[in-house]
């Protein structure tokens, strides 16, 4: 990048590949993050709930002779970490600060946060962000 480069530093929140004009007629988009909103914080909250009362034992029973498989670690957290990351991009798009979503550690690093310091993540989105450009 040379001098007459500078603008390339700064770029829109969401790049250019991730910003469409459009006309919609439906929920307000306000409503829709307010339920995206919950549903993180549901998620962030199962996924507490599953690595502290699931036990690392459990195992499902395979039909073949196979080795015994976690629930846990194969079939609970994996979906529950996909669910969870998903909504977090979803939410960063709705609110115009996909920027964030560069961090590719940003669900752990979420998931690290108690509820009260994830609350107070989302609260600093709402208010940085814009469901409405």
């Amino acid at each position: 990048m040379n001098g007459d480069d500078s603008d390339d530093m700064f770029r829109p929140p969401n790049d250019q590949a991730y910003e469409t004009d459009q006309i919609r007629t439906g929920p307000p988009l306000e409503y829709v993050a307010e339920k995206i909103r919950h549903s993180l914080e549901s998620t962030h909250s199962l996924i507490h709930e599953i690595r502290r009362r699931v036990p690392d034992g459990l195992a499902a029973d395979e039909p073949s002779a196979g080795p015994r498989v976690s629930v846990k670690d194969e079939y609970l957290l994996p979906t529950a970490y996909y669910a969870f990351r998903s909504a977090i991009i979803g939410y960063l798009a709705l609110n115009n600060m996909m920027s964030l979503a560069s961090d590719h550690n940003i669900g752990d690093r979420l998931l690290a946060y108690s509820r009260d310091e994830f609350k107070d993540w989302l609260d600093r989105i709402d208010q940085g962000g814009s469901v409405t450009g």
